[in-house]
């Protein structure tokens, strides 16, 4: 998300006056240093099942709305969204300027827990009801009709509803070089959503010359090892390499056949954006909205989770094919990639929908 904001941000830069107000900045945030936009830090705006921490962002996120005069007020993280529609609804908050809420990922529906899943829609339901008219603004036309069937669309009909395809920004890519070996790459914090033990639990199904890289925050921790050495044989967990996060994931993506992602659920994957623009085939699970990435690639596979046997199978047919494929799919991946969620055509819907939501 911090990626996204930074887009918009640079999008902005030259036509408007931006301030980004986040909580704590962990390195997420520092191309805003140069760009020039003025950052403000608050703690509590990240999402944590503290009350002390919620109690914090609430109070410092609710005077920071009250005092603001700008012109455009657009919230995108879960828990600050929460709060700016709870403030609207319960009218603590009474903006002169205009409001939106980018929604990055729907917090129901297929692969949330049952009962969050649930709590979720409740409360997403009642704050559109309540809530004054504002902008809702999804990552994908796939999230936003799923948001319409679910919520209901006599409820989003009250507020302006508006699609801006996320993008991806590596820059330069260093050369191709075919892994010796079938490669997958798979990038992302480690955690719940992710769901890397199906990934891992796919090595048992693979080929044995096939090799994995998990690239993100948490994957190298001696934690996150322990446990998914208890999900694969030995042999399997000797060709898994548990990168951890990185400066720059270009070189790994260039040194893979295929992407790889296992989420239970996503908005619109970033990870899997940038293996458009490097040129790579994509496998993805069967997460809400991978049916639409897919059907963009020119070399991409949806498989079942539910059954990683049969996934094996499917993965490795693929794997073998992507290797032999010519030279030129990997210019074709990028031109989809060029077409839909490259750094000008970002720029483009940005400003669009900026001057869409300041007239009103």
């Amino acid at each position: 998300m911090p990626r996204h904001i930074c887009h918009l941000a640079k999008a902005f830069d030259g036509i408007a006056d931006v301030t980004v107000v986040s909580d704590i900045n962990l390195g997420g945030y520092d191309a805003l240093t140069e760009l020039g936009t003025r950052h403000i830090a608050l703690n509590g705006l990240s999402s944590r099942l503290s009350l002390g921490h919620m109690w914090r962002g609430w109070r410092g996120f609710l005077g920071f709305l009250r005092g603001s005069q700008a012109a455009l007020t657009w919230i995108h993280p879960r828990f600050p969204s929460l709060m700016g529609r709870m403030a609207l609804a319960l009218r603590l908050w009474r903006p002169d300027g205009a409001t939106a809420f980018t929604i990055h990922g729907l917090p129901f529906g297929k692969g949330h827990k049952p009962y969050a899943s649930f709590l979720s829609l409740t409360l997403e339901k009642a704050l559109l009801r309540a809530c004054p008219p504002t902008n809702i603004i999804f990552l994908s036309q796939d999230m936003a009709d799923r948001a319409r069937e679910m919520i209901g669309a006599r409820r989003l009909a009250r507020h302006g509803i508006h699609v801006l395809p996320n993008c991806s920004d590596l820059g330069e890519l260093p050369p191709f070089a075919r892994p010796k070996d079938p490669t997958l790459v798979m990038t992302g914090r480690a955690g719940r959503q992710k769901n890397y033990a199906c990934a891992v639990q796919l090595m048992n199904h693979l080929p044995e010359d096939t090799s994995l890289m998990l690239c993100g925050t948490g994957t190298d921790t001696a934690e996150f090892q322990a446990e998914i050495a208890g999900l694969v044989s030995a042999d399997a967990r000797a060709r898994i390499y548990c990168v951890g996060p990185v400066q720059d994931v270009r070189p790994l993506l260039r040194a893979a056949d295929a992407y790889l992602l296992t989420s239970r659920y996503e908005g619109t994957p970033i990870g899997t954006l940038e293996a458009f623009e490097a040129g790579l085939p994509i496998i993805l699970a069967d997460f809400e909205g991978a049916d639409a990435l897919v059907a963009r690639h020119p070399l991409g596979i949806k498989f079942d989770s539910s059954d990683l046997e049969a996934a094996g199978k499917q993965i490795a047919e693929f794997l073998h094919n992507a290797r032999s494929a010519d030279r030129s799919l990997r210019q074709q991946i990028r031109t989809v990639w060029q077409r839909e969620w490259s750094p000008g055509v970002f720029d483009e819907r940005a400003r669009t929908l900026l001057h869409r939501l300041l007239e009103g």
